[in-house]
């Protein structure tokens, strides 16, 4: 680019700000080698680089800047193009925009803004093949300070699109790889046969196919580990370590032998990388292994050189994304993972409360992971605190990571093949240190990592080999322990799972029970509410939630919980002691949910619609809950990149603490008080904050006028649905489907449209086709199977009931009435109602529009589409006081029986319709009547248009329903054109 010099004479050229740029740059990295303003770098091209950066045999990094905007043009210029000595072509450059003001700098002012780490940049990345295909992410600059454009240069060696291919590739080579140990076994007979035998119980694998891919991904991390330090490790260099490649070379035949492999894994093994070697040896060295397996052990060398061709294992977690290729059973293994692109966002955000620390400080955090899985959290929190430590004034070039796997890197897991991974992981992020010890521990005790519920438990042993056992009492650690005291860790950083028995499935971690008896006592002798987050019903993650408030640090300093975790924990009733804990003993809760239209979990493979949750431990431990503030952070479109998840993270973190909701380029936030202990987050999973305002409104009986910003009482004071109606009972004590599994009072069988109604009927199933008016007719007949429990039964019969899995994209009722009395079922609730009156205000509230976005907000979200309720949580619904006995009560009553006759015959097409649906708009103008509105005026028509309209948009309403999504670009036009006329 040609230099630019002020109009107004002095300041700098813009060659000179690049110059300033690369000199700093190449005094904050480690083997950084940056340039500026070189000229005959691309082949075929006079152009000349603004900034480039190589280190190591890394991809090298293209910046291109100019003052003022970033400089997309010029970046996408580069874009094909191929540097001299380099056989690809360039397919990502930063394009980055100085600040106009640094124009107007001397040279020694730009590098005190650099050194002072001013956001003195714009950022955007452009990738492609070509200036043609150039995409630009994201659409608006990044603010960006020097030290972000170090973390963006990071990212950019690493070429994620390419990573990704080769590990989809590497995987089925490993697979091949597995079928060929397996054909060899084979053929050896019985022999093969005991072998296999061994290999399952070596691996812990339920089947022959589990355990052989997870014996070839172990010998190829092996192999790459070796490979590492042959390279690199001068300790194991001098005892005469080889790579495999280079032991392949001294046999001609040309495959890999055996037991040289075992000689150099065991020597290495000797300076103490015992977790990742152990079990790759005890593998190799199984009697009757030996059988050909040398061309296995040769593909797997093979695929450790293309690996490492890639020069991405610093920041990829390549053994850990392959083994996800490869794992069997992954909800036995409760083996989901977290996807690196949202490690990286609840890494470096939740890390980011740690800057107020100096840079030694910051070399002492006690990292840890309970259900570390494959390493991907670990390594993501440890790039994350290195970037810290560097930008507080920490020595790049310091031994940090050796310091830190042997005293300040806790992880923890229940399978010695995640403890492996992890340890690789860890390895990889700077295999020239070497540690002589390591802070991971694969637990074999029954409750698995929850045995540290116990507060007299403060060690586990260390990963020595496929027999490592756990829980030693006391707080002396012996050789081959770890110690996880009580408030000795200060960032719990984990996706917990979040298994529980049912649908068949057995729970695998045991003995909780007694474990969590002795953390709720331990906090009552401290005179606090105790440890009480853990429910069953809700999961195993409630339990870890327990562990990593104890195990955190309380007084001075920054402790951190930072967890992956289901969108249940926001809204379920079954969490509300876990949110109640987390609101007693953190703040600064930062909640994160992704509630675009692209269906993605924040783990792999859950199906399940996740959050992240991010809070700072309080300094000391108050006796009593007070209202908590909640930022809830909704996410359009979830990362998919490291410098993604990077980028999403700094803007978050960036949101200033005193404002109260807004946008930014990837979403949206709002902070919000909660009202009472463990109440529902109801902010958190929608994606219009003016929705979560209007919701928060009507809980507390107003209505929230997003158009004028004005909150007015409602007529009627809110309670809960339990105080004006009886709710159940559960469809566990009313019976059972016909070859269901005999629990209840009843077998239930379904009955037609044009069968007579039996002795015995339920409202049983939700059915969006048939149940389209408030007034519907039951849905199965039954046969008494518990003759004893019938008479009490029929007494809790009703006309009324409630939908307790509402699919608001598919069904059309939140309340129906039937015409004669009936059982409730799996999916509706008998309410019993001290008279017809109520039921009907009742009937009208939740079918309206008010009603639905309390559900929305109230419902736990965990899949797509649903707003279902548990029991519990049905009780407490907020709802208005019809049973008051008040003027408006009386009055909503009245209305309620003067109109519902006429609406409810209406037929309603499913509330995601419900902006079109003009007999739903019926029903939403009587409940505003009820609740003290004028539906006279055209402000509360166009109010509950924008509700409507709202509510529909919200992607967990719609479930992305093709059908729902077209109506309502449709219906937005035809407003479009309206408002143009």
């Amino acid at each position: 680019m040609t230099a630019s010099v002020n109009d107004e004479g002095g300041g700098l050229h813009e060659h000179t700000a690049n110059t300033v740029i690369a000199d700093w740059l190449r005094s904050v990295g480690r083997d950084w080698r940056p340039s500026a303003e070189r000229k005959r770098l691309f082949i075929g091209s006079t152009r000349r680089a603004d900034i480039i950066i190589h280190q190591h045999n890394r991809e090298p990094v293209v910046i291109e800047t100019e003052f003022g905007s970033p400089a997309v043009d010029d970046a996408s210029g580069r874009l094909g193009l191929r540097l001299r000595g380099h056989t690809q072509q360039i397919r990502e450059v930063i394009a980055v925009g100085i600040d106009e003001e640094c124009e107007r700098d001397e040279t020694s002012a730009l590098k005190d803004r650099l050194e002072r780490n001013e956001p003195i940049f714009k950022v955007q990345i452009v990738k492609g093949e070509s200036e043609q295909g150039a995409t630009v992410w994201p659409p608006n600059p990044l603010r960006a300070t020097p030290f972000d454009l170090i973390a963006y240069c990071e990212y950019a060696q690493v070429p994620q699109a390419v990573i990704d291919e080769q590990s989809r590739q590497i995987a089925e080579e490993i697979e091949a790889a597995a079928a060929h140990l397996r054909n060899l076994l084979a053929g050896a007979k019985s022999r093969g046969l005991g072998t296999m035998m061994d290999l399952r119980r070596i691996t812990g694998s339920n089947d022959d196919d589990g355990a052989l891919h997870n014996v070839c991904a172990t010998w190829l991390v092996a192999i790459d580990l070796q490979n590492d330090l042959a390279r690199h490790n001068e300790p194991l260099q001098r005892a005469g370590l080889r790579t495999a490649g280079e032991i392949q070379a001294q046999h001609g035949s040309g495959v890999l032998d055996p037991v040289d492999l075992l000689d150099a894994w065991r020597s290495i093994r000797s300076v103490n990388y015992e977790p990742v070697m152990n079990l790759a040896i005890s593998t190799l060295s199984a009697p009757g292994i030996d059988i050909e397996v040398a061309p296995v052990l040769s593909s797997l060398s093979g695929l450790s050189a293309r690996i490492d061709g890639l020069n991405a294992k610093h920041i990829y977690n390549f053994a850990g994304e392959l083994w996800q290729h490869l794992i069997v059973d992954r909800e036995e293994r409760a083996a989901h993972y977290t996807k690196p692109a949202i490690a990286e966002l609840l890494a470096t955000l939740s890390a980011q409360r740690f800057a107020v620390r100096e840079a030694e400080e910051i070399a002492a955090l006690n990292l840890w992971d309970a259900a570390c899985g494959t390493g991907t959290l670990l390594g993501a929190g440890e790039r994350a605190l290195r970037r810290l430590y560097v930008q507080r004034g920490g020595n790049p070039d310091a031994p940090l990571h050796k310091r830190r796997m042997e005293r300040h890197i806790f992880a923890m897991d229940v399978n010695s093949i995640a403890g492996t991974l992890t340890a690789k992981r860890l390895t990889d992020m700077d295999v020239e240190q070497t540690y002589q010890r390591s802070n991971i521990a694969v637990v074999d005790h029954e409750a698995g990592s929850l045995y540290l519920l116990d507060p007299e438990q403060t060690t586990a042993t260390n990963l020595l080999g496929e027999g490592a056992t756990a829980t030693t009492p006391g707080a002396d650690v012996q050789p081959g322990q770890i110690a996880i005291p009580f408030g000795g860790m200060d960032w719990a950083l984990m996706n917990p799972p979040y298994a529980r028995a049912r649908g068949g499935r057995v729970q695998l971690t045991k003995g909780l029970a007694p474990l969590q008896r002795r953390a709720v006592n331990f906090g009552k002798q401290q005179e606090t509410r105790g440890y009480k987050m853990a429910n069953g019903q809700a999961g195993l993650a409630t339990h870890f939630g327990d562990i990593s408030n104890m195990r955190l640090g309380g007084g001075g300093g920054v402790r951190v919980f930072a967890h992956v975790l289901p969108l249940t924990a926001a809204h379920a009733e079954t969490w509300a002691s876990w949110r109640a804990e987390l609101e007693t003993d953190f703040e600064d809760i930062v909640v994160i949910a992704n509630v675009g239209q692209d269906e993605e979990s924040m783990s792999a493979d859950t199906g399940m619609n996740e959050i992240l949750v991010i809070a700072s431990k309080k300094p000391r431990r108050p006796k009593k809950w007070a209202p908590a503030r909640i930022t809830s952070v909704a996410l359009q479109h979830p990362p998919q990149t490291l410098e993604q998840g990077y980028a999403i993270a700094r803007e978050i973190a960036s949101i200033a603490g005193e404002v109260s909701y807004g946008t930014f380029d990837h979403g949206s936030y709002l902070r919000t008080e909660t009202p009472r202990t463990g109440f529902p987050w109801l902010a958190v999973g929608n994606a219009s904050t003016e929705l979560s305002l209007i919701a928060a409104s009507l809980v507390n009986g107003k209505y929230y006028d997003p158009l004028n910003l004005i909150v007015t009482d409602l007529a009627l004071e809110m309670t809960v649905l339990r105080d004006i109606a009886q709710i159940g009972p559960t469809h566990d004590l009313i019976g059972h489907p016909e070859g269901g599994d005999g629990r209840g009072a009843f077998r239930w069988k379904r009955l037609s449209n044009k069968q007579r109604l039996p002795t015995h009927i339920s409202m049983w199933e939700a059915d969006g086709d048939r149940q389209r008016r408030m007034i519907a007719r039951p849905t199965h007949s039954g046969t008494p199977v518990r003759e004893d429990k019938v008479a009490d039964l029929n007494k809790k019969r009703s006309r009324w009931f409630f939908s307790r899995n509402l699919d608001q994209a598919s069904q059309a009722l939140s309340i129906a009435h039937t015409p004669v009395p009936a059982h409730g079922g799996r999916s509706w609730n008998a309410l019993q109602v001290p008279d017809d009156a109520i039921g009907k205000a009742i009937a009208l509230f939740y079918n309206s529009i008010f009603g639905a976005v309390i559900r929305h907000a109230y419902g736990q979200n965990t899949q797509d589409r649903r707003a279902a309720l548990q029991i519990r949580a049905t009780k407490t619904i907020p709802c208005p006081d019809f049973a008051a006995n008040s003027e408006a009560a009386r009055r909503a009553r009245e209305i309620a029986e003067r109109e519902f006759g006429r609406l409810a015959e209406l037929e309603l097409e499913p509330f995601g319709f419900c902006f079109r649906d003009g007999n739903r708009q019926q029903i939403d103008l009587v409940a505003a009547e009820m609740l003290g509105l004028d539906t006279g005026k055209e402000g509360i028509r166009a109010l509950l248009d924008r509700y409507r309209l709202l509510f529909a948009r919200e992607p967990n309403v719609n479930g992305r329903k093709a059908a729902i999504l077209k109506a309502l670009e449709e219906r937005e036009a035809q407003d479009e054109a309206d408002a143009l006329r």
